[in-house]
């Protein structure tokens, strides 16, 4: 099957898509859960993702909207292993206004990578064939690229103890989102290969 390629008219047609199920993910939500899949040593299968950002779908998706799917999928892995992954968000701010700063697509974005990466994260953190390198330099990959998911209170709460404003805090942390996302997959494939869980000739976990 030739997957086309992602366009404006597919984004418009999952957005709408998405906004009329209830419990969906949003398209944003989804860019960061499909990287989070793309980037996992236990890839999962099409109608396997497609119920985390549709649950309930049961993989029963209209024909053109699958293949909105799939090139969205496929769109973000040439990103990831080709051409070099860019985030697909921005941060909101006001130069004129230090009080004006909208994390919404950062938020969903992040929210998306932490539901599509948590449960690999926390096999590796546990193998215990880890160099105290690897371990810390998954840590922050993982909490940097997450880090907008984490609760405004939060937030507000690590700029005071860093004597940053909120606006400072997360212009310095999106600049570090991108970088770390960028190499996110070769630190994974990495990791996961020292780790004894991950078998590079089987391509699964043991």
């Amino acid at each position: 099957m030739q997957i086309p390629e992602f366009s404006v008219q597919h984004a418009q047609q999952l957005n709408a898509y998405l906004a009329s199920h209830d419990g969906a993910m949003s398209l944003v939500q989804s860019k960061g859960y499909l990287f989070a899949v793309i980037c996992s040593p236990e890839p999962l299968d099409v109608h396997e993702w497609l119920e985390q950002i549709v649950p309930n779908s049961n993989g029963q998706l209209e024909e053109q909207v699958l293949f909105a799917f799939m090139a969205l999928y496929h769109q973000i892995s040439e990103q990831v292993y080709e051409t070099g992954f860019k985030l697909p968000v921005s941060l909101k701010v006001n130069g004129e206004d230090d009080s004006y700063l909208d994390l919404h697509e950062c938020q969903q974005w992040c929210q998306g990578f932490v539901q599509g990466a948590k449960s690999y994260i926390d096999k590796l953190m546990q193998a215990d064939t880890l160099t105290a390198e690897l371990v810390d330099a998954l840590q922050t990959a993982y909490a940097s690229l997450g880090f907008f998911a984490l609760e405004p209170q939060l937030i507000t709460t690590i700029a005071e103890q860093n004597q940053l404003s909120e606006i400072q805090l997360s212009l310095q942390q999106f600049a570090v989102m991108g970088d770390f996302a960028l190499g996110f997959a070769e630190l994974i494939e990495i990791i996961a290969v020292q780790s004894g869980l991950y078998s590079d000739e089987e391509e699964s976990w043991s």
